[in-house]
């Protein structure tokens, strides 16, 4: 068993040997540099401005479509609710005006049988008028008549 243990410990070691020297002769740092500071070419330096001044400008222009859209949006439905609004007013209006329209004709068909009335109570005037006037010249005439033979 210690045999075992052995080579298992010499694997990982010849293992671990291997990998670290193949990352330095590769340039690859072996641990991480956490808290070191860096030093950047100006290239670097200028594409790392490059780069988050890009997804600044991203970020601010989805801000600026995502808030074109809600006010798009707003506008959209302020519309819609004009319109309902307009078209409420205007069957208000209708309704209005054929209420309006159905009392003129009511009003009209009133005086047209209030005036028939008249004309009926008129007629009936001039009749009871005539009628009396008739009687009024038959009593004339039979008044004359009975004054002229008693004249000599």
């Amino acid at each position: 068993m210690a045999k075992k243990i052995t080579r298992i410990l010499g694997c990982i070691v010849l293992a671990s040997t291997l990998v670290l020297t193949q990352g330095f002769l590769a340039g690859i740092p072996s641990g991480s540099n956490d808290g070191v500071a860096v030093a950047l070419t100006k290239a670097e330096k200028k594409e790392r401005r490059a780069k988050r001044a890009a997804a600044k400008a991203a970020k601010k222009a989805q801000k600026a479509a995502a808030k074109a859209a809600k006010k798009a949006a707003k506008a959209a439905k302020k519309a819609q609710k004009a319109a309902a609004k307009a078209a409420k007013k205007a069957k208000k209006a209708a309704a209005k005006a054929t209420k309006k329209a159905a009392k003129a004709a009511k009003k009209a068909a009133k005086k047209a049988v209030k005036a028939t009335k008249k004309a009926g109570q008129a007629t009936d005037k001039a009749e009871e008028k005539a009628e009396q006037a008739a009687e009024k010249a038959g009593q004339a005439a039979e008044k004359a008549g009975r004054a002229l033979p008693s004249l000599p």
